[in-house]
């Protein structure tokens, strides 16, 4: 049966544009050199500059050009009608570079570090996880606005017209096939910080952790962070998932919360209880439901003011019959309705002025869900409890919304980490006397951070941490005299590898090592 060996990896980032990546993949190739990895790297940038998609690139300016990047990545899914069309041109670059046994089937890399610059669909993610399974790690470089900022407009030498347009549209086009960064860097399995040189330390011990270091054990933030998550998944809201989490400074988990419906006993419902009166079994969204309720009720007071043909056919009827005094009705309502005809173009149809209601920024309104979030289910517990939330850190899967910010703001949390951006939140925008987002600001202000989280992502937590419960080799923590176990570096293999063969290979190859002995205690007769 197949045993850990030094398989290859794949690493994926995920970063915002304007965001200098090349310092944080070096250092990283550095890393992996140590373990007696070589890196191979696919610029999907590069890739898509050769393709044929009548898109040019010569003779543009910077801004331009980044921005024909961003189209032509659209394209080429488009064009594919698949969102994980670049992942499938990173994957067949990875296979290109194989070499074939004497059957002419491709053979896996040992010690082999492919690495994909840069994912920006989590459709791509969700692809790579699929093909290469725990062997795929990504990572997310975090940076702060100002620094992308000063990145495009200072060293690329953008305008703050040309930024501005550039980073909202890599957050999410908002369109089918559009990049959607802000969804995909939540997926990670690590994040790390591009601000000051704190990415190099964060790198090393990930890439340690993926080699199976036996001593490295989780941060204050990280163990924070996975209790949050994990309180996640008791959530059945039916648009999302968010677990927040309450910790002392000295990262001692208080409470945990997650978005879901209240129930009258306090807190909320769990699975099981008689009197379960969830969303999903109200069969609906309250909060969607009275979003169209506000647009429908706009819509009805804008109609008889609204330039449509059913209004305009009584006023050219009036003009008509104004102009042509001896005219019959019906020849003034077909002249009248020929007329329509022409210009309708011109007039106002219910259905669009509905559709752009719609989709404006009442689209973002969240007052009207029943679902207590994250954030107040934590601080509440606490309140339920009777324990003091002055003074502690809060950890959320998802950005504070503008509503739970202001309650963040009053109860006296004194720092707060989240993964997830959240663009419905208007906290900056609401709250910028009392909160932050630096935490050098934050000394000098007395401002609450609200800061992205660093570390080992939760979705890899036990994989990377547990001695046992990963899916990977079991790690051995002492030698059998009792001193600490600690193998050098180049001697250890990943932690979670890489297999290049099918479950039902596996299954034949275990079947074929055991079957003497199964079929001995099956008491087959061989003759």
């Amino acid at each position: 049966m197949e045993t850990a060996s030094f398989a290859e990896l794949v690493f994926g980032f995920v970063y915002a544009v304007g965001t200098d990546a090349d310092p944080v993949i070096s250092v990283l190739n550095n890393y992996l050199e140590q373990y007696g990895y070589q890196s191979k790297e696919f610029r999907v940038s590069k890739k898509l500059q050769s393709l044929n998609l009548e898109i040019p690139f010569e003779d543009i300016s910077k801004s331009q050009r980044m921005n024909a990047l961003m189209d032509a990545g659209n394209k080429a899914c488009e064009l594919a009608e698949d969102n994980r069309m670049l992942a499938v041109m990173a994957i067949n670059d990875i296979a290109s570079h194989r070499s074939e046994d004497t059957q002419k089937r491709p053979m896996a890399m040992e010690r082999t570090a492919n690495i994909i610059r840069s994912l920006k669909r989590p459709e791509e993610v969700q692809l790579l996880r699929q093909v290469y399974r725990p062997g795929f790690f990504l990572i997310g470089i975090a940076d702060d606005d100002d620094s992308q900022r000063a990145y495009l407009t200072k060293e690329i030498g953008l305008t703050d017209v040309e930024t501005d347009t550039l980073l909202h549209r890599d957050q999410d086009e908002h369109q089918l096939y559009g990049q959607r960064t802000r969804k995909t860097f939540y997926l990670a399995d690590v994040f790390v910080q591009r601000k000051g040189d704190a990415y190099k330390k964060q790198l090393e011990r990930f890439v340690d952790l993926i080699f199976g270091h036996p001593f490295k054990t989780p941060t204050r933030e990280e163990h924070a962070m996975f209790m949050a998550y994990a309180s996640a998944a008791r959530s059945a809201q039916l648009g999302r998932q968010v677990g927040a989490a309450i910790a002392t400074q000295e990262g001692d988990v208080i409470a945990v919360g997650m978005n879901e419906v209240p129930s009258q006993y306090g807190g909320p419902y769990w699975e099981g209880d008689t009197n379960d009166d969830r969303d999903h079994i109200k069969r609906g969204d309250s909060n969607t439901l009275y979003r169209k309720r506000i647009v429908g009720s706009i819509v009805n007071k804008l109609n008889k003011k609204l330039l449509t043909d059913a209004n305009v056919q009584p006023i050219i009827e009036r003009v008509i019959a104004d102009c042509r005094r001896q005219a019959v009705s019906d020849e003034i309502k077909k002249l009248s309705a020929v007329q329509i005809e022409k210009d309708k173009a011109a007039f106002t149809c219910i259905e669009d002025v509905t559709e752009c209601i719609d989709s404006s920024e009442l689209r973002d309104i969240t007052e009207y869900g029943r679902a207590v979030h994250g954030e107040m289910d934590a601080i509440l517990t606490c309140a339920r409890i009777g324990i003091s939330v002055r003074g502690k850190y809060l950890f959320v899967t998802t950005f504070p919304c503008h509503n739970c910010t202001r309650h963040i703001i009053s109860s006296g949390i004194k720092k707060v980490y989240y993964i997830e951006p959240y663009p419905k939140s208007r906290a900056r925008d609401l709250h910028s006397d009392a909160i932050c987002f630096d935490e050098r600001e934050a000394e000098e202000t007395g401002k609450i951070p609200f800061l992205p989280f660093v570390g080992i992502g939760p979705r890899r937590y036990l994989d990377l941490f547990s001695l046992e419960l990963s899916s990977g080799r079991v790690i051995e923590r002492k030698n059998d005299d009792g001193t600490p176990s600690e193998e050098a570096k180049m001697a250890r293999p990943p932690r979670v590898p890489m297999l290049p063969v099918s479950y039902l290979e596996r299954e034949d190859r275990l079947l074929e090592e055991f079957g003497k002995v199964l079929r001995k205690l099956q008491g087959v007769n061989h003759g």
